[in-house]
């Protein structure tokens, strides 16, 4: 029963771990895409004095 137990925790433990590693991923993503945003509109703003 104590075996059953501790499998379940271990399974939510690790489980736990795969989401915010997923989580990280996207994150890293976006702040990625945003950077990228945020050149092109410095760029826009430098040709246009």
């Amino acid at each position: 029963m104590e075996y059953l137990f501790i499998a379940v925790v271990v399974f939510f433990i690790i489980a736990l771990g795969v989401r915010v590693g997923v989580d990280s991923s996207k994150n890293a993503q976006y702040t990625k895409e945003l950077l990228k945003e945020l050149r092109e509109m410095k760029e826009l703003l430098q040709k246009g004095e």
